[in-house]
């Protein structure tokens, strides 16, 4: 049996749109005409990252100017029951661009980068948050999430509020005992799940975080990387909250309230 083509997908920045025709300048259009080759009369989508997402055909392609047909428009969105928002200890580098791209593809709801004891990380802020939403918009083409994820501005440990998540987790590399819970998926709610930054987690941080009722965890008994911790216990998480569970997307042609108004 042949598999179903999946199409390609763009981000709708940069565009005019008029009646039911749509422009696309700047970036993507070079991405659709240089990089893609992409000609007249191919199919692709287009999604604004608030859930509408757009079947359109190539009418016009130009480097710096593409013409697109659209065919039909809709709004697709996952409701889950238990949105999982990963805070992160600052990585360096490319480390903390590597956690933003994969956390997207694996679901996260909203990304909480966290400044604690041992962070190394001092770039530029509003940079650092520009350039960790376009990776997230990169990661939604590639795996055709509808909308990004949410990504907050750089916290202080101490002064992040958790007081809205039913389920808080964080991974501790000196804890020999404790793994993960499995009750995720028995009880929905809101989950924050903490990781620390290369140097781990200072003793202060536990505290700080223990104050809020953390529950503390191993990831077992190898030392991981930071950024491969993260990856690995967002996934396990995800798997035991039921986010991995193969569900059929639900489209409506309205904007339902935002879920988990509370977390934005």
């Amino acid at each position: 049996m042949l598999e179903k083509a999946v199409m390609r997908r763009f981000f709708l920045s940069d565009s005019i749109r008029s009646d039911d025709r749509v422009i696309l300048t700047g970036a993507e259009a070079r991405h659709i005409a240089s990089v893609c080759r992409l000609k007249a009369g191919h199919k692709v989508e287009l999604f604004d990252g608030e859930g509408n997402v757009y079947t359109t055909v190539l009418e016009t392609v130009d480097k710096n100017s593409v013409t697109l047909v659209i065919e039909e428009a809709r709004f697709e969105i996952t409701v889950e029951q238990s949105p999982l928002t990963l805070a992160q200890g600052l990585l360096k580098g490319k480390k903390m661009d590597l956690v933003i791209q994969k956390a997207t593809e694996l679901g996260v709801h909203t990304f909480l980068p966290l400044e604690s004891r041992y962070c190394e990380n001092q770039g530029a802020r509003n940079r650092q948050l520009e350039r960790w939403q376009r990776i997230s918009i990169e990661a939604c083409k590639q795996c055709h999430r509808t909308a990004p994820m949410r990504i907050l501005p750089v916290t202080p440990l101490a002064q992040a509020d958790f007081s809205i998540f039913r389920h808080r987790l964080v991974a501790y590399e000196d804890e020999k005992i404790s793994a993960l819970p499995q009750h995720l998926s028995k009880q929905p709610g809101a989950i924050c799940l903490v990781l620390g930054p290369e140097g781990g987690l200072h003793a202060e941080d536990l505290h700080v975080l223990q104050q809020w009722n953390f529950t503390v965890f191993s990831l077992g008994r190898l030392i991981l990387r930071a950024e491969t911790a993260a990856l690995a216990a967002t996934a396990i998480v995800r798997y035991l909250s039921g986010g991995l569970e193969p569900v059929d997307r639900q489209l409506s042609t309205d904007h339902p309230s935002p879920e988990m108004e509370n977390l934005v």
